[in-house]
């Protein structure tokens, strides 16, 4: 049975598991990302590959989901929650390893776990969406991914009159922005929502501007994608008993599911791209 290596690289962790063909996750591990610094990004990746040992599972490719922006044959050109651009990663792993690299945006390769083996396996199409760090997406028909839109986060949403990108405000560090302009004390994300959990007066204002500008996403994903089913991940999710059943009364008209692989939807959907979506 083939194994191959999966990199799952966020603003705030990177993980790595050797995975194989049936998508058992065999080995894994999980390291702080390094930020602001090419050579140390690319040196970080590289130990963390050493660390799980790859030739021990005779690993016969390697794909990375990273947070950014990729061109077609690999080269990212900003990973913007990292503070870096124009990283050659795929050159510097196939350099180094001697294996096959394949490098796509993370949402994209977590909305193909979901779309071919998870939440959406069983509608025509699914749109993934990652809350995490940043906000990202892609939309996935007949078991492919179509017309990207991983830089959906970037949609300029209007709150209190003006304009921002919609991560901004809305994702697990835009939260941060969304309680100051509520002039509220700053919390993280998830003790925000354990606060809300808490009914907590002072937060619940911010709360239930959050609920309506994700509706409105989800509601603008729904009029310009169709998707039959709207599936969620990324680390905001932890809170998801708070707000998940909040939001379904907002959008009775949208299917809305939790992701199967909930974490590992980025891990495992790196592997499918290797097993499935490489010919």
């Amino acid at each position: 049975m083939k194994n191959v290596l999966a990199l799952d690289i966020g603003g705030t962790n990177i993980r790595c598991a050797v995975i194989d063909e049936d998508l058992n996750i065999l080995k894994v591990i999980r390291r702080s990302t390094t930020v602001g610094s090419i050579k140390l990004f690319l040196e970080q990746v590289c130990s963390i590959i050493d660390e799980i040992e790859p030739e021990t599972f005779h690993v016969s490719a390697i794909t990375a989901g990273v947070p950014g922006r990729v061109r077609w044959d690999g080269f990212i050109d900003a990973l913007p929650n990292i503070h870096i651009d124009n990283i050659p990663l795929k050159e510097y792993l196939e350099a180094r390893y001697k294996i096959p690299v394949h490098v796509k945006n993370d949402a994209e390769v977590a909305g193909i776990a979901e779309g071919i083996a998870g939440a959406g396996k069983d509608y025509r199409s699914s749109f993934f969406i990652t809350i995490s760090t940043g906000i990202g997406g892609a939309l996935v028909c007949d078991h492919r991914l179509k017309n990207s839109s991983y830089e959906i986060g970037h949609t300029l949403f209007n709150y209190r009159g003006n304009y921002y990108e919609f991560e901004k405000i809305a994702s697990g560090n835009g939260i941060a922005q969304l309680l100051e302009l509520n002039g509220v004390p700053v919390l993280p994300a998830h003790q925000f929502f354990d606060h809300v959990a808490s009914k907590d007066e002072l937060y619940l204002g911010a709360y239930h501007d959050w609920l309506a500008l994700m509706s409105a996403f989800f509601q603008y994903i729904h009029k310009a994608f169709e998707p039959d089913v709207i599936v969620l991940s990324g680390g905001v999710m932890k809170s998801s008993k708070v707000f998940f059943d909040d939001l379904q009364v907002l959008n009775t008209d949208i299917v809305l599911k939790r992701a199967l692989f909930d974490q590992d939807a980025g891990l495992i959907g790196a592997a499918c791209y290797a097993f499935v979506m490489v010919k």
